[in-house]
C-alpha cells in the first residue's frame, strides 16, 4: 500500500514539474529576454508572416546572454515609454543566442551585438537604416534609448505608408 501512494506522489510530482516546465517554456517565448515584457514580442518566423499579413515593417534585435553591451542596453530600452509606444508601429522580433538568424543578410556589417535591424513588410533588411548617432563602424549598434527611438522614426517614415509604396511600386510589376 505504502509503495502504491508513493508511486502516485512521484507521479503526481513528475505531473506538476513537467507542467511548469512547460509553462515556463512559453513564458520565456513571450518575455522580452530583459527588453520589455511590455513589448508584444514574436520569433522571426511568426513575426515575418505578420509584417507580411499586417504591411508593419519590422524591428528585429539579436543579442545574446553573455553580452555586456546587451545587458547595458536591456534596462535603457525596457524602461523607454517612447520605444514602447513606437512599438505599436512595427512587429517586434527579439532573438537570442542561437535564434540568431545564420543569414548573412542579417549582418550587414558584421556578427556584433546587439544589433537592431530594420526589415520592411516583406521581410527584406534595410541596411540603410542605421544608427546616425553611433560608431560608423558599427551601424546597427545602439547604446541608448535616445537612439533606439531615432533609428524607429526613421524606420516608420522610410517604410510605411507613401514614401515606402513610392519607393516601391516597380517590384509589384
Amino acid at each position: 500500500m505504502q509503495t502504491s501512494l508513493v508511486k502516485i506522489a512521484l507521479v503526481s510530482s513528475l505531473q506538476v514539474l513537467f507542467s511548469l516546465t512547460c509553462f515556463q517554456d512559453v513564458v520565456q517565448a513571450a518575455s522580452g529576454k530583459g527588453f520589455g515584457d511590455n513589448i508584444h514580442w514574436r520569433t522571426l518566423d511568426d513575426g515575418k508572416r505578420e509584417a507580411e499579413a499586417s504591411g508593419l515593417p519590422i524591428m528585429l534585435i539579436i543579442h545574446k546572454t553573455w553580452c555586456g553591451a546587451c545587458k547595458a542596453l536591456k534596462p535603457k530600452f525596457a524602461e523607454s515609454k517612447e520605444i514602447s509606444e513606437l512599438a505599436h508601429n512595427f512587429v517586434m522580433i527579439n532573438v537570442e543566442d542561437e535564434e540568431e538568424p545564420k543569414d548573412e543578410t542579417y549582418s550587414p556589417d558584421g556578427g556584433y551585438i546587439p544589433r537592431i535591424l530594420f526589415l520592411d513588410p516583406s521581410g527584406k533588411v534595410h541596411p540603410e537604416i542605421t544608427n546616425k548617432n553611433g560608431n560608423p563602424n558599427y551601424k546597427y549598434f545602439y547604446s541608448n534609448a535616445e537612439h533606439v527611438v531615432s533609428g524607429m522614426k526613421e524606420a516608420q517614415e522610410a517604410l510605411t505608408g507613401d514614401a515606402f509604396k513610392q519607393g516601391h511600386t516597380g517590384d509589384e510589376l
